[in-house]
């Protein structure tokens, strides 16, 4: 603590007074003798304030400055990064529901036991919600349109997904939980530019595809009703193989090119694939896995390092 002497010489090694403890506390706050607060004059409190000011002035400044730059080069409606360049990469992933995160993968309940699958119900109830009211997505869904020939829609449209051509896995059924029949959602997630490069004739498919979608293949011929990311669903197992019985998917086995690429167009939902279970064995946990085929869809069988698929489990007792 300095003080001046009568000369107008300042003493900083003069030792400042005894003083109690009380009165210590008093002069730190505010000094009578020497006119400070908190250690330091009216005026020196000023300089420093002003100096802080000027420099969180000037640090706003350059901050708006690299934040406008930035802005300025980016685009609301396009990634940046964008496939093999981002994190998430250029292989989609995929899901389903219903899917309680609580309970992970597994859907378990008791046959007949309302009480038990309810909750399976209302969470395919809440997914499916802005598929049947458009007015919960931000644009109200007035750029949705109907394709029904299953080519792309022109630019800022989007196609619409029908949720009454899903067969049995509606509402009124309770997605078949009610019954014999439980009922899944697959859903290819979102991934911005993605492109497929489908198996669009016999002749491509891989020798180990399911024999649904050779079928389906046969049966529709026309160009633009085999170019579809194909859906297969089946035990991981070979007990699992055996108890799961046979699957139905509605609209069709596939996610239709009219859905592709994704552009982040307003009031783009994703495509959806619902598979029902005809006769699931009873009283053992199904492990089931559900891919997506394309020629640039790479798939792996690794739980650890998951590529290309799904994974889920049914139990009903």
């Amino acid at each position: 603590m300095g003080a001046h002497k009568q000369n107008g010489e300042i003493n900083y090694c003069r030792r400042p007074p005894d003083r109690p403890f009380l009165q210590k506390i008093k002069y730190a706050l505010w000094n009578p003798e020497e006119g400070k607060v908190l250690g330091r004059t009216p005026h020196r409190w000023g300089v420093i304030g002003l100096i802080y000011l000027v420099m969180y002035i000037c640090i706003i400044i350059f901050f708006s400055i690299c934040m406008t730059g930035l802005l300025y080069t980016m685009d609301e409606k396009i990634p940046y990064f964008q496939l093999a360049d981002s994190i998430i990469g250029d292989n989609p992933g995929m899901g389903h529901r219903p899917l309680i995160f609580e309970e992970g993968a597994l859907i378990w309940y008791i046959k007949g036991n309302k009480t038990q699958y309810q909750k399976y119900i209302d969470n395919l109830n809440e997914f499916l919600l802005p598929y049947e009211n458009k007015s919960m997505l931000i644009n109200k869904g007035v750029n949705q349109i109907d394709c029904p020939n299953e080519l792309r829609p022109p630019r800022d449209e989007v196609c619409a997904f029908d949720v009454t051509k899903i067969g049995a896995c509606t509402k009124d059924t309770d997605y078949g939980y009610s019954g014999d029949k439980p009922c899944f959602v697959i859903k290819l997630n979102k991934l911005y530019g993605f492109k497929p490069d489908y198996y669009d004739t016999l002749e491509d498919l891989p020798e180990d595809i399911p024999q649904h979608i050779r079928d389906y293949m046969t049966e529709h011929t026309a160009p633009e009703e085999r170019r579809k990311v194909w859906v297969s669903c089946a035990g991981e197992r070979g007990a699992d193989r055996d108890a799961l019985g046979d699957l139905k998917y509605y609209p069709h086995p596939g996610f239709s090119q009219s859905y592709f690429p994704y552009d982040n167009t307003a009031g783009y939902l994703s495509p959806l694939v619902f598979v029902e279970m005809q006769n699931p064995g009873r009283r053992q946990i199904l492990n089931i896995r559900c891919r997506a085929w394309a020629k640039n869809i790479r798939y792996s069988e690794s739980l650890k390092n998951r590529l290309g698929s799904t994974h889920l489990e049914i139990m009903i007792d």
